[in-house]
């Protein structure tokens, strides 16, 4: 009988360690989940990078070709502004039709949903968020910032195609900073800000400028 005790002892006991342990488990995962929504985000300098828009040249509106300092993601991508666009007045559309999807073309900068957003200095303007389509797009001085899919699909992050091009609807321009190719190995130092706004979406769609592909 005392062994028959003993033996359920330490079974429970066993249960019991395995059930902590998996607690402990998941006490881990859900903080470094939570770790990963709360992720900062950073705009970053890219110095001399090839700015050209001859590859992009049937949508350009003047030619660009220059070697410049300008504002990247995480990823190292440059990022851009459409002109005439807002928090309030939505120009660059998601839609589920690939003639008027803008976001299929021209993604939205997205940082984690509750982090803080920063940007080094050389980048003016002040940053903050958005809800748009349910995803939170960063902005500078108000204008939803986004990327360019030729420049991630080239992976060349040392070049940026997107520059003075009109497409569905108006003009893009990439943003940029202040500094010269010779601070590069210099790291900027931070300007952090975080903000929230709410805003609601909006107006105008137009056809895909690149029915057949880009380029």
């Amino acid at each position: 009988m005392t062994s028959r005790v003993l033996r359920a002892i330490a079974c429970h006991r066993r249960r019991s360690s395995v059930a902590a342990l998996g607690g402990a488990v998941s006490i881990v995962v859900i903080a470094l989940a939570g770790m990963a929504v709360a992720k900062s985000f950073t705009l970053r300098v890219a110095r001399n990078v090839h700015v050209t828009n001859t590859p992009t040249k049937a949508f350009r509106v003047k030619a660009v070709d220059t070697h410049e300092a300008v504002a990247v993601g995480p990823s190292g991508f440059a990022v851009y502004t459409f002109q005439g666009e807002t928090t309030h007045h939505l120009i660059c559309q998601k839609t589920s039709n690939a003639k008027t999807n803008c976001w299929a073309f021209w993604p939205p900068v997205s940082p984690s949903s509750g982090g803080a957003v920063s940007k080094q200095s050389g980048i003016g303007g002040k940053l903050g968020t958005f809800k748009n389509h349910g995803v939170t797009q960063l902005t500078l001085n108000g204008q939803p910032l986004y990327y360019f899919t030729p420049d991630i699909t080239a992976k060349n992050k040392h070049q940026a195609l997107g520059d003075e091009l009109k497409t569905f609807g108006s003009i893009w321009h990439i943003v940029k900073a202040s500094g010269s190719s010779s601070a590069a190995a210099q790291p900027a130092p931070m300007q952090t800000t975080s903000t929230q706004t709410s805003t609601q979406t909006s107006t105008q769609t137009s056809t895909n400028p690149y029915p057949n592909g880009w380029g």
